[in-house]
């Protein structure tokens, strides 16, 4: 929310209105906490949603004037059924539509998924979903800027491109998903590629759609001395989040700690593995980091911060407490592990299903990482054990759950499937073309 504020402060514009194109699942809304900031009119779709809090209502044909600038109402379903987009006319001398807000419908290089709500709805909503990108939005021209909700990297759709615009014509001649114009061909394409949805989207929804409670400011997240975060770490259902790099979790951390490192991705891994009821105590490398970390929290539901260890891992390794270390494994010992010494060491590999049909170390055991726990009665907590993924993120997080689960010794793999290949180690169950 802050960044809407600030660059509203430096254009010197007061925020009028809040729009959304649909009930978001992967993040908690800002909607009602930045118009109580601004005084700003919430407006949301009223085609086949129910909100639980005041709004503006939208139906498709609409037309909202901000300003320069003219908002006309698309009701676009697909991704969701009350989805809407918003074409954008006015401002600069530009009377005509000139961009689309998409939503997630349609992004660089991919569409929006259709099956968030469920199984039964997901070939329905594929259908309507074919019918508002080749019936609405297509027909707008292909000059019109496509705005997308989301880049690379999100879970909301199987293939977004790394582009944050493009256009409808661009996007009609190379985004595969447009390729075809049969409505059957395009359900099971979107359907049989969508990548598995994070387990925290559903409580999202709920909340998205009921109102998330306004919270006015920041709570203060105090930081404790090592014997105070002793003592909090005794207290029934806490977990210890430990939110250093790697290597710093791998050379010394508090048993039984989770460790999800401060990177582009930690909210979306944050919300795959940190239960939302459990009070949380944190481990960062830098306690500037504390701000960034509790907001990403927060965007996912997680408000439960009971303090941070002050002073950074020192203090605790200084005050004479207690510590455990995950040795780190390079690609090359694994390789000769795994070729000296077949089945004495298991490799696990936490990468998603479609990362592991492209190929993988030879003897590897499959677990996704968000399902790893559900995988532990298939794995041998006795053998020693070597975790990888892409990069070593994923590895590393998975290494800690494991330690956690009681296993004896666990060693993650940095660089992992990158640097496996780099290396120019062969893969098992690679197709010629992965």
């Amino acid at each position: 929310m802050e960044v809407y504020l600030e660059r509203a402060r430096a254009q010197g514009v007061r925020i009028t209105h809040v729009l959304e194109t649909h009930i978001h699942a992967d993040f908690v809304s800002g909607s009602r906490e930045l118009a109580d900031r601004t005084g700003a009119e919430i407006c949301l779709s009223d085609e086949e949603a129910a909100y639980g809090f005041a709004h503006r209502g939208l139906e498709d044909g609409d037309a909202l004037t901000i300003g320069r600038v003219r908002l006309r109402v698309l009701h676009t379903p697909g991704h969701t059924p009350e989805h809407v987009c918003f074409v954008v006319s006015g401002g600069a001398g530009a009377e005509q539509p000139w961009g689309v807000f998409t939503g997630d419908t349609l992004f660089a290089g991919e569409v929006g998924r259709p099956d968030l709500l469920g199984e039964e709805s997901a070939g329905p909503l594929a259908r309507r979903l074919f019918r508002s990108i080749h019936g609405v939005l297509l027909p707008l021209g292909d000059g019109l800027e496509v705005l997308p909700a989301h880049g690379k990297g999100s879970p909301c759709g199987a293939r977004i491109g790394d582009r944050k615009r493009s256009t409808l014509g661009y996007e009609r001649l190379h985004n595969p998903r447009l390729q075809t114009r049969n409505a059957e061909a395009f359900i099971r394409e979107v359907l049989d590629t969508a990548p598995e949805a994070p387990t925290y989207y559903p409580r999202m929804k709920r909340l998205n759609a009921g109102g998330p409670k306004v919270l006015g400011c920041l709570p203060t997240v105090q930081p404790l001395d090592a014997e105070a975060f002793a003592r909090e770490l005794e207290r029934e259902g806490t977990l210890v989040l430990d939110a250093r790099e790697i290597e710093a979790w791998g050379g010394a951390h508090i048993e039984g700690s989770l460790n999800i490192a401060l990177r582009e991705a930690f909210p979306i891994w944050a919300g795959w593995l940190l239960p939302p009821d459990r009070r949380i105590l944190l481990v960062v490398e830098r306690a500037s980091d504390v701000d960034a970390i509790q907001r990403h929290l927060l965007r996912i539901g997680v408000e439960r911060l009971a303090g941070y260890l002050g002073g950074g891992f020192r203090a605790w390794t200084g005050a004479g407490r207690p510590f455990r270390r995950a040795p780190q494994m390079s690609v090359h010992e694994l390789r000769d592990r795994v070729q000296r010494e077949p089945g004495a060491l298991q490799v696990v590999d936490v990468r998603s299903d479609a990362e592991w049909e492209h190929g993988r170390v030879p003897g590897a055991t499959h677990a996704h990482l968000p399902r790893l726990e559900e995988r532990l009665d298939g794995l041998d907590r006795r053998r020693p054990t070597a975790v990888y993924c892409g990069s070593g993120y994923r590895a590393s997080m998975a290494a800690s759950l494991l330690e956690r689960a009681g296993f004896d010794e666990v060693r993650n793999v940095p660089g992992s499937m990158a640097a496996w290949t780099a290396a120019g180690y062969p893969l098992e169950g690679a197709s010629d073309d992965a």
